[in-house]
C-alpha cells in the first residue's frame, strides 16, 4: 500500500478525498430502513444496553457504523424514560 492511499479515500459521489475530518463537511442524516429498524428494537427489547461487542456485530449485520448504533440505542433509551 502506498502512502497516497493511506490519506486519501474516494468519497461516496466518486471524488477523491483526504482521510483527515474537515469540519466544513455537511453530514447526511442516516436513516434507518424498515429491516434495521426491526433488528433494532427486537436487540432493544433484549438488552437495551449492549457492549461494545454487540454493538460491532449489530453493525456489520445492519451495515451501520458502531457509532450510529450507539447513538440509535441511545435515542431509544431517552424515548422509553
Amino acid at each position: 500500500m502506498t502512502e497516497s492511499s493511506n490519506l486519501e479515500h474516494q468519497s461516496p459521489h466518486g471524488e477523491l478525498r483526504t482521510a483527515f475530518y474537515n469540519p466544513y463537511d455537511i453530514k447526511r442524516r442516516r436513516r434507518t430502513s424498515r429491516s434495521q429498524f426491526k433488528t433494532l428494537e427486537k436487540a432493544f427489547i433484549e438488552n437495551p444496553k449492549p457492549n461494545a461487542s454487540t454493538r460491532q456485530q449489530l453493525a456489520q449485520r445492519l451495515s451501520m457504523t458502531p457509532r450510529g448504533i450507539q447513538v440509535w440505542f441511545q435515542n431509544r433509551r431517552a424515548k422509553n424514560k
